[in-house]
């Protein structure tokens, strides 16, 4: 499994970033999972959970962050089946919402792309136990920091 965190360069990007504050190597706004047939799997706010191809974002990344997670193939499978039943899942605006207001809103059936990457972790169990907040109150940054808790995370 090799989860794709990325920092872009438009507005959206930068304020996240200024509402995260600093992580290492950086800020990431965005996470995803890379396909073994060059796609890119995640939630966008440009059509909600769909596969895209490798460097669809090349024009507006700044920095990209490649991270293959050791699993045992019953895993992957897992993984991977939990993606792709969600592909066509429209984006969760409200949670995103959630991240500026003390509300925490979601839509059922819907997805952020941390939210998203999260769950299907849990789903193949990668993380063996639950997390202390629900996914879709789970950033790109608290993921990263999460999953160096498992892992070195290259700097």
């Amino acid at each position: 499994m090799i989860i794709r965190f990325v920092q872009g360069t438009e507005f959206s990007s930068r304020l996240i970033v200024a509402q995260e504050k600093t992580a290492m190597p950086f800020t990431p706004f965005h996470v995803e999972a890379r396909t073994a047939d060059g796609f890119d799997l995640g939630a966008h706010s440009d059509g909600g959970v769909q596969k895209r191809p490798v460097g669809y974002d090349k024009a507006t990344t700044a920095h990209e962050l490649l991270l293959t997670l050791d699993a045992t193939a019953e895993q992957d499978a897992a993984f991977w089946k939990f993606l792709g039943g969600h592909i066509g899942e429209p984006y969760d605006w409200h949670a995103i919402i959630g991240f500026v207001l003390p509300e925490h809103e979601h839509v059922f059936e819907h997805a952020i792309c941390s939210a998203l990457i999260t769950l299907a972790l849990r789903a193949c169990n990668w993380f063996p136990a639950p997390l202390a907040a629900p996914a879709h109150l789970i950033d790109p940054r608290d993921l990263l920091l999460l999953i160096s808790g498992r892992m070195t995370v290259p700097m």
